[in-house]
C-alpha cells in the first residue's frame, strides 16, 4: 500500500494476484475480477492459444511458383505466396531469393506477383490507434511481410559536431534528410528530447527529416519506422537484393493469387512458433503478435482469416482447457488497443493453466528473465533476483501491467499479475517491483 501511495495511484484502480502454482492457492488477490486494459500483456492470451492450436513446432512456408527457367530465363510472372509468417526478415527474404538463383533463375520476363489474400479480408488503419502509422509498433500485418516492413536507424556521434543517422538496410525509395547537430553534456532521460524528426511518405517513397541536437554521451541508440505501403516495401528489397545476387527484373510488383498449379521454385521455412514467440513476449514484438492472431483465424478450406475468427479460435481453445473468460475483449491480439479487457483473476489461470500443460517449457521460456533479457532486462540491477522471475510487460498511456512467474527464496512457482489502469499508471513501475522483491526475499520458506 505504501509503494501506491508513494506512486499516486489508488488502490481501486489497481488489479494483483499472486498464486501458487502447485496448489492453485492464492497468496494475494486484490480487484482480482475487475475487468482491465492489459496492454501488451495481452500477448500472453495470443501466445499459449496459438501453443495449443498450432503446436510449438509449426512452421510457416513462403513459397516462389513460376514456370520453369529455360536457359535462365523465366518467361510469365512469378508469383511469391505468403503464408502468414510472423517474422519473415529480410535476411530470410535475402536466403530465399538466393534460393531461386541457385534454381537457375536469372532473369523474371513478367511481374512480381503477390499472393497476399490469406489476410486480405481483414481492414487495418496503422493510423488507428495513436495516428502515428509510421511508427513500427502499429504496422498492421500482412500474410507475406517482409522485414516488417521497416526501416531502423541508428544514430551515432562521430565527433566534429557530426551524427550519424545509418540505416540497417539502403531501402530503394527511402531519403534521410539528416540535421542532427552533436552537442556534449549528460544525456537526458528521453534521449529523443532534443531533436525533432518528421516522416513524409505517400506509400512509395518516405522522407525522414532530423533537426536539432544529439547528445554525444548518449552513445549509440536506435529509431525504427515503418515505411512505404506493404507491396513497394516488398518491391524495393526484392530489387534490391535480387540485382545485387545477379539477377534481373524490368516487370511491376502486383497482387494476385498464384495458380495451384504451378510449380514451386523456392520456399522458406521459417523458424518453429517456438522460437517465434520468444521475439513476440521476450521483446513484446506488436507485429509478430499481430500477424500469429490472424494466423489463429484460418484453417484448412478457409478463403481468408478474420479478427472474427481469430477471436471465436482463441476462446474455443481456452474453453476447451477449461479457461472462460467471458470478460475477453481481444480486438488485435497484440494489446496494442483501448478496448482491450481481461481481468488479473483470469490472467492468472491462464498462466497456472500452462505451467501444468504439455508445452510448459515454451511457454515459460519466452518470457523475459528479469535482470537478464527482454523488456525486463534492466529491472532490479544488483538485488539477486536476476533470473527468478519470468515476465511479460505492458504499456499504454494511462496502463501499466506485468504478469508471469516467480520463484520464491524457497523455490516454490508463483504466478503474479499487476494490472493498474490510471493516469498515473507510469509510476507503477515502482509498485511492481516492491510485488518482485516482496515474492523473491520475504516470503516465508516454509
Amino acid at each position: 500500500m505504501q509503494a501506491l501511495q508513494t506512486a499516486h495511484i489508488p488502490v481501486e484502480a489497481v488489479s494483483i494476484v499472486v498464486q501458487d502454482v502447485a496448489t492453485q492457492h492464492q497468496l494475494l488477490s486484490w480487484n482480482a475480477a475487475v475487468s482491465r486494459n492489459p496492454a501488451s500483456v495481452m500477448k500472453l492470451v495470443t501466445t499459449y492459444s496459438a501453443l495449443n492450436v498450432l503446436g510449438p513446432a509449426k512452421i510457416w512456408e513462403t513459397q516462389i511458383r513460376g514456370a520453369e527457367p529455360r536457359d535462365g530465363i523465366l518467361t510469365g510472372n512469378l508469383y511469391v505466396v505468403g503464408t502468414g509468417d510472423p517474422g519473415l526478415t529480410l535476411e530470410h527474404w535475402e536466403t530465399l531469393l538466393r534460393a531461386l538463383r541457385i534454381r537457375g533463375v536469372r532473369e523474371i520476363r513478367g511481374n512480381l506477383v503477390l499472393d497476399v489474400s490469406r489476410f486480405q479480408e481483414v481492414a487495418q488503419d496503422p493510423n488507428s490507434f495513436d495516428h502515428q502509422g509510421y511508427r513500427a509498433y502499429n504496422t498492421v500485418p500482412e500474410a507475406l511481410q517482409v522485414g516488417f516492413k521497416a526501416v531502423t536507424l541508428t544514430l551515432e556521434g562521430v565527433g566534429g559536431g557530426r551524427v550519424l543517422a545509418s540505416p540497417d538496410f539502403d531501402l530503394p525509395g527511402l531519403t534521410i534528410e539528416n540535421g542532427l547537430v552533436l552537442k556534449a553534456g549528460p544525456c537526458p532521460k528521453d534521449w529523443k528530447s532534443t531533436f525533432e524528426r518528421k516522416v513524409r511518405d505517400d506509400g512509395r517513397v518516405a522522407h525522414i527529416v532530423f533537426t536539432g541536437d544529439y547528445v554525444e554521451s548518449c552513445g549509440k541508440k536506435t529509431l525504427s519506422y515503418s515505411i512505404l505501403s506493404n507491396d513497394n516495401y516488398i518491391s524495393a528489397a526484392f530489387s534490391k537484393i535480387w540485382g545485387e545476387l545477379g539477377g534481373r527484373f524490368s516487370g511491376k510488383v502486383i497482387q494476385g493469387n498464384a495458380p495451384a498449379d504451378l510449380p514451386i521454385l523456392a520456399a522458406h521455412l521459417s523458424p518453429p512458433l517456438a522460437e517465434q514467440i520468444r521475439e513476440i513476449n521476450k521483446f513484446s514484438n506488436n507485429l509478430m503478435a499481430r500477424t500469429l492472431f490472424l494466423d489463429l483465424g484460418w484453417a484448412e478450406g478457409m478463403t481468408h482469416a478474420s479478427t472474427e475468427a481469430s477471436v471465436r479460435r482463441i476462446r474455443d481453445t481456452l474453453a476447451l482447457e477449461g479457461l472462460q473468460f467471458s470478460e475477453l475483449v481481444m480486438e488485435n491480439g497484440s494489446g496494442l488497443s483501448r478496448q482491450a479487457r481481461i481481468t488479473a483473476q483470469h490472467l492468472s489461470e491462464l498462466l497456472v493453466r500452462a505451467a501444468h500443460g504439455p508445452y510448459q517449457a515454451e511457454f515459460i521460456a519466452s518470457l523475459g528473465l528479469v535482470g537478464m533479457d527482454g523488456t525486463v532486462e534492466k529491472r532490479l540491477p544488483g538485488e539477486g533476483l536476476e533470473g527468478r522471475f519470468h515476465l511479460k510487460t505492458g504499456s499504454l498511456d494511462e496502463v501499466s501491467a506485468l504478469a508471469g512467474y516467480g520463484l520464491t527464496a524457497s523455490g516454490r512457482l508463483l504466478t503474479l499479475v499487476v494490472i493498474v489502469n490510471h493516469a498515473q499508471a507510469a509510476n507503477a513501475k515502482s509498485v511492481q517491483d516492491a510485488l518482485l522483491r516482496w515474492i523473491g526475499k520475504e516470503l516465508p520458506t516454509d
